[in-house]
């Protein structure tokens, strides 16, 4: 059968669409209204009224000012339904009218038992529902993000006992002031670690001396706003200042730790590397802690690490060397002294070819290269820090360590497309060998090469490596030794691999090779200092054999 469509216009303003569909037997025509322009008419003559409008800028109005409005009908409002007042709408017609040439013109006109109602009629039988509907208090998303901490429940308060124990020490100090030597006692009484006593007191005041309402009012906050110890350590050393922390933020408490620790005394008679291993220290906090590369530390990166639980450590190790992380008094000792050797003028400052004779010279020269080329650093530069030196070498000893895969990452990644191609290792394989040609080692193919980096790997794509998959790799150094360090390649294939010994604690490759080099450097001094004494000279340019000197304190203060 065929279906006819007509649209009719009447004389009350309704359209309707007319369908005309012819079977065999009989016909039957269907008026049906277009409830969508019918809906439009309405809401445009709604719109259109003054009363209408004043209500709608107030509800705007409350919605700017964070109110919800009041959209339920009153009696006052009662003119704010979707129909328009004095408005009768038309009822739908009983019949529908001929369509003109039809057929079956003496047939009757069947018309639509359940004919659809009115638009208006709709609307203002829904609207008790939409008022029900909107009356339901709104559901509250409980918080879940809590940058400071998540808060006990119920609200944490100042413990009473413990409040009147820390009055009693202000009490006990002459006009209830405590000087700054002092204050390790009211941070412990406070439940802090022992070594936030310097930027706690300095949180607290700006003298020498602290009164009890000024520690009051910091650890007031500390307990009611910061609920977790990453919150409130970045509270102390900030004053409040920064959500984050930079490496300049540190100095102070690790000055503190010099002066103060029991493993540090020997450093009293050497004031002139404070400053060296303050900045040693801070590079390593700064290498290890800030994961985002961003120079900020966060109170997340800050929670994710164990630089907290290293400082609380300080306390209960009398030997500074048994902390291997961050605050070994070796480990700086070894890098400062690396940095010495390539560091001919001694200005803190190294080009290029100083960092080319670093280890001889078996780091990759084109690695070199691209250190300078702002991989790795802020921007373009034509010399590296010491502090640029410190992640460098910690970097370079200790390959798996998560910050020196992204390190080496940047550094190999030639284009920054996120990805280590195929050209992109045999660029760095080149310059490899070129070196066991001068070692007179047994070349390897670049293809073979780049077949076991691809075997140790086993990258998603077979054509390009990502971050991913070298943090996935078991042995992300060999991968980065077979392109970077022709040596340590060397060395890891003629290695024993049973060399291991059972039962001892595993080392990583930073303190097997802190270890190592602190060894080597000291029995350097021993002999240099025989020399000495055998020949009756000092040569009063050379600084070394003094950094040496404090080394050996350093040794028989532990005796080693």
């Amino acid at each position: 059968g065929c279906l006819l469509h007509t649209k009719l216009k009447k004389p009350q303003g309704e359209v309707y669409y007319i369908q005309a569909q012819h079977q065999r037997y009989d016909s039957m025509v269907t008026v049906i209204p277009d409830v969508k322009v019918k809906v439009n008419e309405l809401i445009i003559q709604w719109l259109s009224q003054d009363k209408v409008f004043e209500q709608l800028s107030e509800d705007l109005s409350c919605i700017l000012s964070g109110k919800v409005p009041d959209v339920v009908p009153t009696k006052q409002t009662n003119n704010r339904s979707l129909s328009p007042p004095h408005h009768k709408h038309p009822a739908s017609p009983r019949s529908s009218p001929r369509v003109p040439g039809s057929p079956n013109r003496g047939s009757a006109v069947r018309t639509k038992s359940n004919r659809t109602p009115s638009p208006a009629h709709d609307i203002k039988k829904s609207s008790p529902a939409i008022s029900n509907k909107l009356k339901k208090p709104q559901e509250i998303i409980p918080q879940f993000y809590f940058p400071m901490g998540k808060p006990s429940s119920p609200p944490e308060r100042l413990d009473d006992s413990l409040v009147t124990k820390i009055k009693g020490l202000f009490d006990e100090c002459k006009d209830g002031l405590i000087a700054k030597k002092d204050f390790g006692s009211v941070t412990k009484a406070a439940g802090l670690p022992l070594y936030w006593k310097c930027p706690l007191f300095e949180a607290c005041s700006s003298t020498d001396i602290c009164s009890y309402p000024q520690f009051l009012q910091v650890y007031e906050y500390l307990e009611t706003h910061c609920h977790s110890e990453s919150a409130k350590f970045t509270r102390v050393l900030t004053k409040g200042t920064r959500s984050h922390l930079i490496w300049q933020d540190f100095n102070n408490l690790i000055q503190d730790v010099i002066d103060t620790h029991p493993g540090m005394s020997f450093l009293d008679d050497a004031p002139e590397f404070h400053a060296r291993y303050i900045e040693t220290v801070t590079g390593r906090i700064m290498y290890t802690v800030n994961r985002s590369w961003s120079s900020k530390i966060t109170i997340t990166e800050l929670r994710e690490s164990n630089f907290l639980k290293v400082l609380a450590s300080l306390e209960d190790e009398p030997d500074i060397n048994q902390v291997s992380d961050y605050f070994s008094y070796e480990h700086f000792y070894v890098i400062y002294c690396k940095f010495w050797e390539i560091d001919t003028d001694h200005d803190l400052i190294v080009n290029l070819g100083d960092v080319m004779r670093h280890a001889d010279g078996t780091v990759n020269p084109r690695a070199l290269e691209r250190l300078f080329q702002g991989t790795v650093t802020h921007g373009k530069t034509d010399t590296l820090t010491y502090f640029d030196f410190i992640r460098f070498l910690l970097a370079e000893e200790d390959k798996s360590h998560p910050t020196a895969i992204e390190y080496w990452f940047r550094v190999m990644d030639l284009d920054g497309d996120g990805y280590i191609s195929l050209y992109e290792l045999e660029y760095f394989y080149q310059a490899q060998l070129e070196k066991m040609r001068l070692l007179g080692v047994e070349e390897c193919s670049v293809l073979d090469c780049i077949c076991q980096a691809l075997d140790l790997v086993c990258p998603k794509e077979d054509t390009k490596i990502t971050l991913s998959d070298i943090k996935k790799c078991k042995q992300p150094s060999l991968f980065f030794n077979i392109f970077l360090n022709i040596q340590k390649f060397l060395d890891h294939e003629l290695k024993d691999p049973f060399s291991n010994k059972e039962g001892e604690v595993p080392l990583t490759d930073w303190e097997k090779f802190a270890a190592r080099e602190y060894e080597d450097l000291i029995a350097d001094e021993e002999l240099n200092k025989q020399y000495e004494y055998e020949d009756d000279f000092e040569d009063e340019d050379e600084e070394i054999p003094m950094m040496g000197n404090v080394g050996m304190s350093a040794v028989e203060t532990y005796g080693k």
